[in-house]
Order: structure tokens, then sequence, then C-alpha cells
């Protein structure tokens, strides 16, 4: 199936199309691998998308391992390791959602290998790793058979409407994966214009200078907001955790959004009041957002 996107991912990314498997973005593709994994039990890292949660059966058991903000919300790789055992499922995004925060390939390598030794499976959803491709494990899905990396198209080139993604990985696991998908997944639509992206490697490269740049002025505009925090991020959007004289998240949600600006809230990934996410657009947006949030606490003449 998908023999037009297949072709598109395999000259985009050398990979062998029998380790590939195209699907109607990431949502269908997760549901899929629990399926055929059938996991005893399912490891997750909150905070990170919503959808994982939700996706696991009532009668799967699930240990959260919490991502702590102390150490930027990264993956705690030694708690995973200290708690794998044989038929575990452990699903995280990388770089995580809504943080941003990226666990190094190294890292990530270790946890695969300790899964494969001990009967285990590691997910990976890469959703946002084209805007920072050095972290991707993309390349070790297949040759590791303990791994499987989930890609979506429609972060990176912006196209949400047109749902596509694929997953990577061992190619008896795919065939196994790809036995429960129903026929016609993918539309033709969404395969072309998932090619077309997929083969504009110099859109691409300019995407990612272009959005490095424009997150650091970005990055300096925040700076300047009393009670904003900025986390480190390798993605394209920054997550903000509220202090005073900071709004609630609700409150800064509210009078943004009477200004035409959409921010995140981060309640939903449970993390309350006082998070929001912010996603790195352009250098004119972006400067409007901080003129906004200038006017918001006084820092400029007006009122926002």
């Amino acid at each position: 199936q998908s023999s037009l996107l297949v072709e598109a991912i395999k000259h985009r990314y050398e990979v062998k199309s029998g380790e590939i498997l195209c699907g109607n973005g990431s949502a269908e593709l997760i549901d899929l691998t629990l399926r055929a994994l059938a996991p005893s039990r399912v490891i997750l890292c909150p905070p990170d998308f919503g959808l994982y949660s939700r996706s696991i059966p009532a009668s799967v058991e699930t240990l959260n391992i919490p991502r702590k903000e102390a150490e930027g919300f990264a993956v705690d790789t030694g708690a995973i390791l200290k708690n794998l055992k044989k038929g575990d499922l452990v699903l995280f995004s990388n770089p995580g959602n809504p943080s941003g925060s990226a666990l190094p390939e190294e890292e990530v390598m270790l946890i695969a290998r300790a899964a494969r030794e001990a009967g285990a499976t590691l997910v990976v959803d890469e959703a946002f790793a084209d805007f920072c491709p050095s972290f991707s494990v993309l390349d070790y899905a297949g040759e590791e058979r303990a791994l499987v990396v989930l890609r979506s198209l429609t972060k990176f080139y912006a196209i949400p409407g047109i749902r596509t993604g694929f997953l990577k990985a061992d190619g008896a696991l795919v065939d196994k994966i790809a036995s429960l998908q129903l026929p016609w997944s993918v539309g033709v639509p969404a395969q072309v214009v998932g090619a077309a992206c997929l083969k504009d490697d110099n859109w691409a490269k300019r995407s990612r200078d272009y959005l490095g740049r424009s997150k650091e002025k970005l990055l300096a505009g925040l700076a300047s907001i009393p009670g904003f925090t900025a986390l480190p991020s390798e993605a394209n959007y920054i997550l903000i955790r509220l202090d005073a004289p900071a709004p609630s998240a609700d409150e800064l949600y509210a009078r943004l959004r009477r200004s035409g600006t959409l921010i995140r809230h981060c309640g939903s990934f449970g993390l309350g009041d006082r998070y929001v996410r912010i996603a790195v657009r352009t250098v004119g947006e972006n400067a409007d957002l901080v003129r906004h949030l200038q006017k918001m606490f006084g820092l400029l003449s007006g009122s926002a």
C-alpha cells in the first residue's frame, strides 16, 4: 500500500521499503502498534502527548515514569532501565511534547538495546524530529529489532489537514502491524502531497535554518517578560513556566486570544495552570507576540 509515498520516504531517508509502513497520521500508527505488540504493560513518560494514554486498552497496566522539570523534562533513562521487564512497551516522544527536550541518540539506543535484552519494545514518536534530525534514531530502526520509530509529515511540513505519517521497524514486525491495518488508509491526495514535500530537501534545510534564527529572537524577547521562564527546546515550540508576576495560563490564554493570538494551555498535559507552549513562527509573528506581552506587563505604552 501507499507505494507512491513509500518510494518518496525511501529516497528521503534512505530506508528499505520492507521496513516502512505508512499510515493515516501517527494516531493510527500508535493504535496499530499497540494492538500488534499486545504488551502486558506500557511505560509512559509524562508530560507527553495525551493520545498515548488514551490508546492503551483498559486491561493493560500503565507505569508512568515522569519527566522532571529540574532535568529539563528529559526522559529519565535510568528509571526506565531499572523498571524494564519482559512484555513491556516503552513509548515516548522525542523531542518531547510539550517540552521540546530531546534525548540524545546514544541514550535512546541504550534503552532500545535494554528493551531487546529484557524482551520488551521501545516505540519512539519522532513527530517533531525533522526540526532536530541529529537526535533521531530512525536509521537504527529495522536493524534493532526492539525499536519502532514513528514519524509524522504534518508537523514539519505544516500540512495538518493531510493525515499521513509512517513507522520504521523490523520487517517481520512491520508485516504484523500492517496485517491489522484497514485498506486504503492513506489516500492518493495525501500520498501526492507527502511525496512532494519529501522531495524538496532544499526547503527542509532552509526551514530549519530560518526557524533556528527565529527561535533565537523569540527567546530573547521572552526573556524580557517578567515571570516567564523558557525551558530548553530542540523543537519548533517553547514550553514556558509562568511565575509571579505572570498571570495564570488561563488568564494569559484568554488575554492573548482577545488580541488574535493563540498559545497552547498545557493543563491537558498534566502541567496545571502555570505552563503554556508557544510555537516558533515567523520573525514578524514572534515579534508581535512579544509586543503584546510587553504591553500586557506595561513595558510598552498602550494596553493588550
